[in-house]
């Protein structure tokens, strides 16, 4: 039960940094296409009319991207807490309506200590190396 538990946080953790990872780009992508947009228009052979028009588009285009991108990560974020509620449920009755000796605990503790080294010696297999 404790090692279940430990491990749901664990994963609770790789989605927050996940999710962090994710909202970061979807910002990095708007202000890279806000930019890039904004360029593109000022240095097109148009008139000003043509290229304030222009700028206000790309303007409402790319806020609309925002958006949704922020909408979509709600959605998420949304469906990872209820999850999480129901797993955090899920494990608070199993410890509640179990009784543990400290020789199972200690047992428990042992097996995710080794998972855990486990699991941080694959990714750092996993991590692609940089090059320099």
């Amino acid at each position: 039960m404790v090692n279940k538990f430990l491990h749901e946080k664990r994963r609770r953790a790789r989605r927050e940094k996940n999710l962090e990872t994710a909202k970061n780009i979807a910002v990095g992508t708007a202000i890279g296409t806000f930019l890039g947009a904004v360029t593109g228009v000022l240095f097109a052979p148009k008139s000003g009319k043509e290229t304030r028009e222009d700028i206000a588009n790309k303007t409402k285009e790319v806020a609309g991207n925002i958006k949704e991108t922020v909408n979509e990560q709600v959605e998420v974020a949304k469906k990872i807490q209820g999850k999480v509620k129901d797993e955090i449920k899920q494990v608070y009755t199993d410890i509640k309506g179990k009784k543990h000796t400290p020789e199972e605990l200690e047992d428990d503790v042992d097996i995710i200590i080794e998972e855990d080294i486990i699991e941080t010696k694959e990714s750092e297999d996993n991590t692609p190396e940089e090059d320099s």
